[in-house]
């Protein structure tokens, strides 16, 4: 335990210089059980909000099935345009999003009975995430939100803990930071830190040139007919190809940090893994939205 709670260390330190001034993770207050979930729950719409291959590596846990509905998703979001209203990364109005769906008597706070209902849909696996929290983010990216939730069950005992919930929206928020920043300097071009319409726009076309890049990409390698689209019988073949990429990818970091040769992780074995893909979510990395 004295790895993770180095670790911890690292994380806290690394994030006091990612995060605005007054945030948790610089200060000692440690944030109560309300402000954990509708923190987990904003950590949700941010990931719903992006396109890259966020938390791609906790394959190295995943089975066959998981594997096919992770693939499932991804093929789904490869066909679907994005959604995007062009602003910067904000997790302060993904907070206040959460707590208004769940607020049920509108007194700006969660009583024991609203906090229940939070606690129930954000859930802690992807099955038992319920669709009234989905509808809020922009699209649905439940293997997406699996794989960080993965990242930080340090322990792996499936759930996570106060500290291990704290730490994921800790790193979520810092990752929201800075993917907010990165959009600004790429689309602000008036410097006032904010988008206003043109800019917004100007957002959403590159996002959407993005998606029509990749789009075309896979057209020329899956459209067997030449139709502009991807039929049933196509989007298997991708399907097919998504799952033996993942299951590739799943026996080189089982190559990597399977050291006992059993092809599987112990909770030991994963830490690493687990860690090396915080710090990814923490620098913004494995993104594009």
């Amino acid at each position: 335990m004295k790895r993770v709670t180095a670790h911890r260390r690292i994380l806290a330190a690394a994030l006091c210089f990612t995060l605005p001034f007054g945030l948790t993770a610089c200060g000692d207050d440690v944030p109560d059980e309300t402000t954990r979930y509708v923190g987990e729950a904003a950590s949700y719409l941010t990931a719903a909000e992006e396109d890259g291959a966020l938390g791609a590596d906790a394959v190295a846990d995943t089975d066959a099935t998981q594997q096919g509905a992770m693939a499932d998703e991804d093929v789904s979001g490869l066909e679907t345009e994005p959604t995007d209203d062009g602003q910067a990364c904000d997790f302060s109005e993904h907070r206040r999003t959460v707590l208004a769906k769940y607020d049920d008597d509108g007194d700006g706070a969660l009583n024991a009975r609203e906090l229940r209902e939070l606690k129930a849909d954000v859930g802690e696996r992807r099955d038992t995430l319920r669709p009234r929290l989905a509808q809020l983010g922009r699209r649905a990216r439940h293997w997406a939100f699996w794989r960080v939730r993965w990242a930080f069950d340090e322990n792996g005992d499936g759930a996570l803990s106060a500290e291990e919930r704290t730490a994921l929206v800790d790193a979520m928020e810092a990752r929201c930071q800075r993917l907010r920043t990165e959009r600004l300097e790429q689309h602000d071009t008036n410097g006032d830190g904010t988008l206003d319409e043109a800019e917004r726009q100007a957002a959403r076309e590159a996002r959407r040139a993005r998606w029509e890049a990749r789009r075309q990409e896979r057209l020329g390698t899956y459209d067997a007919n030449d139709n502009g689209v991807l039929d049933a019988g196509e989007r298997v073949a991708l399907r097919r190809d998504r799952v033996e990429a993942a299951q590739e990818r799943r026996a080189t970091l089982l190559a990597t940090y399977d050291t006992n040769g059993d092809g599987r992780l112990s909770t030991e074995e994963a830490l690493p893994l687990r860690q090396d893909i915080q710090r990814r979510i923490i620098e913004g990395r494995d993104a594009e939205g």
